[in-house]
């Protein structure tokens, strides 16, 4: 584990982060449709990965100084509960973890997302990685997609098949998506300014891709209590084509009483996006 540094506004074993306000609104869940291209569900759940908002905004109490090329590399999930529109959430949460990882320091951080009444409606476990030579300023050098164990074609776990659900992430959608804000996700000139060839498409838009799927095959247990354990194995960007596919497994081998699930998604050339392990109860 590298050592904590000692500035306040750094990353450090045991850090607490701020506690603020997280407001669900229409303005909120239009974007978020719009810039998945994903028509609106009437009168069921909100989509749960709304909940990626918050976890987000951490970033600035979370990262080491030098961001160039920083990545997303995990996400952990435990959902609850619905999101409910109109609903003001209270977020807090704190750093877990800083290991090394290649040749980055990845750091470990806890969100939580709590209910008016006190109940906590989803945990999220974010793994966001940075260089370790904070120094390095040039472009990023990225390895080969097909050198990589998690990008190459795997073995399809046997089981019941579902989504195929495909999109083109365009620009304007990062751009909607993102509520208009300009940033390495948004902008060419911002994402070269920290060492990419191109605008990365945010790990959220292509995180939620999979827990659309997942929301459409499990339905309500999924929002009751649906868990996914999810790796960024490449980078998406704007204007590629991206198909999110998944599996149901059959009842999890450490827990019995949940029906696990594998999900996917993939560009057009086989280059792996993500990978998830998911779950809800039985």
């Amino acid at each position: 584990m590298s050592e904590p540094q000692t500035a306040s506004n750094g990353p450090f074993v045991g850090k607490e982060l701020s506690t603020h306000s997280f407001g669900v609104d229409d303005a909120l869940v239009d974007d978020y449709y719009d810039g998945l291209d994903l028509p609106r569900s009437a009168g069921g759940p909100l989509p749960s990965t709304l909940g990626s908002e918050p976890d987000g905004n951490f970033f600035s109490e979370i990262a080491f100084p030098n961001h160039t090329g920083h990545l997303w590399m995990r996400q952990g999930w435990s959902i609850s509960a619905p999101l409910v529109l109109g609903t003001q959430y209270s977020v807090g949460g704190s750093i877990r973890e800083i290991y090394p990882k290649r040749n980055r320091n990845v750091v470990l951080y806890e969100v939580t997302l709590t209910d008016p009444n006190g109940k906590v409606v989803l945990t999220t476990a974010h793994h966001q990685s940075f260089l370790s030579d904070q120094t390095y300023s040039g472009s990023v050098e990225l390895r080969d997609p097909s050198t990589k164990p998690g990008a190459r074609i795997f073995e399809v776990p046997e089981g019941e098949a579902f989504g195929g659900l495909e999109r083109t992430i365009s620009l304007e959608m990062c751009g909607q998506y993102f509520h208009g804000n300009a940033s390495y996700h948004t902008d060419k000139a911002a994402s070269e300014e920290l060492g990419f060839r191109d605008v990365v498409v945010g790990g959220r838009m292509t995180m939620a891709y999979a827990a659309h799927i997942l929301e459409e095959r499990f339905g309500d247990a999924w929002f009751a209590g649906g868990r996914f354990d999810l790796k960024f194995t490449n980078p998406t960007w704007a204007g590629d084509t991206v198909v999110a596919r998944g599996v149901v497994t059959g009842p999890d081998e450490e827990e019995p009483d949940r029906l696990g699930g594998f999900v996917w998604l993939a560009k057009p050339d086989d280059t792996v996006v993500l990978i998830a392990r998911a779950s809800v109860p039985a």
